[in-house]
């Protein structure tokens, strides 16, 4: 089933399948013939394959629009709240209150995937019941969200020089602290001490606006977390359910790019507080321009092409004193 003009539309108004140029694109029936017919024939399963979230995006916590795709930088707000107070007296005047803001600046990678359509490869799967332009797309788009999980992880290396940072090299960030143990080696009470400690380095870290009632996202190495589900005491008490029960905000993400993240040798853990202290209200962001930006149409004689682009600013950190992570997990 093909998605309506209307739908269509409404995904473009979120810089989804939007077209690179300023001219409105035609809507017609599903037509292998025709260019737009592309588009008439995306499916609710592209449009989901678009849409679903990527570790990076949740190591994260969301993706934001932050860019236009023409712009090259996109400069992140450091907001200090300024307030002050004084005695009262009828006739004097307060101190005021006021806003320290700084910005750090990061630049923006664009990358495409182009889609080459055949007339008469597009028979020979109608043949086999497949819907070749919806399995072009899927194809495009998923290169697509890929690129910008690694990227969230890893950032983005141009000419020698970084454009963007990932999570894993941003330069906002403390030093890896080390662990004493793997979790794999760790008892069940080494393992309850590491997070203890791990949320105290985080409560100090940030003057206590994040403690151990408060929204934690913890993203952890694969093998890491596998170890972590896994492990009890003789009596059958699982550490996982104990940490999750003390500390009753703390979200888990399992991402395998953590996997041997340290010295290409050691799993990594992060830890990161959120709270809307400071003046900002999320801690880390996955900034981005466009998702699926069409590229034009070129006919050719049996088929034509097309290129789908995306643009990232890559992992975005507006509070990095909320944030600490280890290494050797």
């Amino acid at each position: 089933m093909a998605l309506t003009k209307i739908e269509i539309e409404a995904l473009q108004a979120k810089h989804f399948f939007r077209f690179e140029d300023a001219t409105p694109a035609p809507f017609t029936s599903t037509n292998i013939n025709m260019p737009a017919g592309i588009l008439a024939a995306l499916s609710p399963a592209v449009i989901e394959n678009v849409l679903a979230k990527r570790t990076g995006e949740e190591a994260l916590g969301q993706k934001s629009k932050v860019v236009d795709w023409a712009e090259d930088k996109y400069f992140m707000p450091f907001v200090e709240k300024a307030g002050q107070t004084s005695p009262y007296a009828d006739h004097s005047t307060p101190l005021n209150t006021s806003l320290n803001v700084s910005f750090n600046s990061t630049g923006h990678y664009t990358f495409s995937s182009a889609i080459i359509f055949g007339n008469r490869q597009a028979q020979q799967f109608a043949k086999a019941r497949v819907n070749y332009a919806d399995m072009l797309m899927k194809s495009a788009t998923e290169a697509l969200a890929v690129e910008m999980n690694r990227t969230a992880f890893n950032g983005y290396i141009d000419n020698g020089a970084m454009l963007v940072y990932g999570l894993l090299n941003n330069p906002a960030l403390d030093n890896y602290q080390a662990s004493q143990k793997t979790f794999a080696d760790a008892t069940w009470q080494e393992v309850m001490a590491f997070f203890a400690g791990a949320i105290k380095a985080l409560q100090t870290k940030s003057g206590n606006n994040i403690n151990g009632q408060s929204k934690i996202r913890c993203v952890i190495s694969a093998s890491a977390f596998a170890e972590l589900q896994g492990k009890y005491t003789d009596l059958g008490v699982s550490v996982y359910e104990t940490i999750t029960k003390t500390y009753p905000k703390i979200e888990f993400v399992s991402a395998i790019e953590l996997d041997n993240a340290y010295n290409g040798n050691a799993n990594a853990i992060y830890f990161i507080g959120e709270d809307s202290i400071g003046g900002l209200d999320k801690t880390t962001d996955l900034g981005y321009s466009e998702i699926a930006l069409l590229g034009n149409v070129v006919q050719e004689a049996n088929g034509y092409s097309q290129v789908v682009s995306a643009g990232t600013t890559g992992a975005l950190i507006y509070k990095p004193m909320f944030i600490v992570r280890f290494s050797g997990v």
